[in-house]
């Protein structure tokens, strides 16, 4: 009975918790719902019959809906491929003995702190500016003309922004993982003269395998909703170069003031993302179970 009834004010106790996170979600997601199955523009407000999929067709239909679907592509894995070998090679090096290992490990793992919007103003104004930046001033240094990174390379500029802020997320999941494979078996295989290399492809690498499919299940759940290092650098251009999903659904919504396929392609967004996830968590369920 006691256990009962302490299941029963547990419940209670935390039942308000509950209700307001399900109306956080649901009441914003139904009325999505309602307005994709609208024509609302927002420099119309009175007019706003129910055109049933109609939205949904044009979102769909739309050539920007197709380059936004590759850039997102694009972005995820450039972002992905980048910060697994990049964290995998910084948590090796900082699980080696050296000094100075607290400020070097407080130095790599900065960059997580810093607001994406923060990070993506200092990137486009003091790194990649063609005239002020310091990449003009190398290139010029060098006799060589600046190289115009958001403008000729838009998609790949974002991808090396975005790293640089998720890269110390990775190498903390590594290097944590790392430091808790046990020395002897790195002991044991030197004593039976195995190289550095033959160590880490056999004994460390496989060792990461699950650390690494966290990192690939949470960074890709966080990169398919990137916005603001878009909209801070290059506001979805030169054209729709740069536009990813996110970016589309605020363009629609935002920019041309068309509520109603803005609320289609958050639908479409929001699908696409809990399909990945699914697909993510299945996999990450697999390697825990192996």
């Amino acid at each position: 009975m006691a256990t009962q009834h302490s299941r029963a004010a547990a419940r209670f106790m935390i039942a308000p918790s509950v209700i307001v996170l399900l109306l956080w979600m649901a009441v914003p997601l139904a009325l999505t719902l309602y307005f994709s199955f609208l024509r609302y523009n927002l420099l119309m407000p009175g007019e706003n019959p129910f055109v049933g999929w109609e939205n949904y067709s044009y979102f769909l239909t739309d050539p920007a809906f197709q380059t936004a679907i590759v850039n997102t592509l694009i972005l995820v894995l450039g972002v992905l491929f980048i910060t697994v070998l990049g964290g995998i090679g910084l948590a090796v090096l900082l699980d080696q003995p050296m000094w100075g290992t607290g400020i070097v490990r407080i130095m790599v793992i900065s960059p997580f702190f810093v607001m994406p919007t923060v990070s993506a103003l200092v990137w486009k104004n003091m790194f990649m500016n063609p005239v002020n930046g310091l990449f003009a001033f190398l290139a010029g240094t060098f006799g060589m003309a600046p190289f115009d990174f958001l403008t000729q390379a838009p998609l790949a500029s974002i991808v090396g922004i975005v790293s640089w802020q998720w890269l110390p997320f990775a190498t903390l999941i590594l290097l944590t993982a790392m430091q808790s494979l046990d020395s002897e078996q790195l002991e044991a295989a030197e004593m039976d003269g195995a190289s550095a290399w033959s160590r880490f492809w056999y004994i460390k690498l496989p060792h990461l395998a699950r650390a690494i499919t966290v990192v690939v299940l949470i960074q890709t759940i966080f990169l398919l909703s990137i916005f603001a290092e878009i909209l801070v650098t290059t506001n979805g251009g030169p054209g729709t170069a740069s536009t990813n999903l996110t970016y589309l659904v605020y363009a629609e919504s935002l920019l041309r003031f068309d509520v109603g396929t803005g609320s289609a392609g958050g639908v479409v967004a929001i699908i696409l993302a809990n399909i990945v996830a699914i697909f993510l968590m299945r996999m990450i369920g697999k390697n825990l179970d192996a």
